[in-house]
């Protein structure tokens, strides 16, 4: 039976992609927490990678959440299918909004990003953008989070 080296740099990218992708398809709030204890790891290349892996992950992981939202014209109740005709009004007078609103929600998650990948699916982004913002947001946001240890061992030396 083949055995594993539980130190292995592979074991831990493999880990952090498995634990974006996990914190990503199911809305724990356990993303962020994940990303700071990834900036505890050494060596620095590692922690790196870690970071790297578990963002792209967990933005993956938000494309079943958009793709379920593409399906919003399958709703037949008068009240939703209004609201997602009234979304899709503003976005195409404004595209713009949903752009940012998109960012602001994969940056600092407000809205909620889970629900914001849903709601771009309703409202229909593209698929392609709606990715590069997303992985743009959440690289800022989870390198933000990863960065507090390094932070804490300048101060405290």
């Amino acid at each position: 039976m083949p055995s594993f080296d539980l130190s292995s740099p592979l074991v831990a990218l493999g880990s952090a992609a498995l634990l974006g992708f996990l914190s990503g398809i199911l809305p724990t709030g356990m993303a962020e927490a994940l990303a700071v204890a990834i900036g505890f790891v050494e060596p620095p290349e590692l922690s790196l990678g870690m970071y790297l892996a578990f963002t792209v992950s967990h933005v993956a992981a938000k494309l079943p959440w958009y793709c379920a939202g593409t399906h919003a014209d399958r709703i037949t109740s008068p009240r939703v299918v209004q609201a997602v005709a009234r979304a899709r009004d503003l976005l195409r007078q404004r595209p713009s909004y949903g752009v940012g609103v998109l960012a602001l929600s994969a940056v600092a998650s407000v809205p909620p990003f889970h629900l914001s990948s849903i709601a771009a699916g309703i409202t229909r982004i593209p698929v392609l953008p709606f990715a590069l913002i997303c992985l743009g947001g959440r690289l800022v946001r989870f390198g933000v989070l990863a960065g507090v240890p390094l932070l804490l061992r300048a101060w405290w030396g």
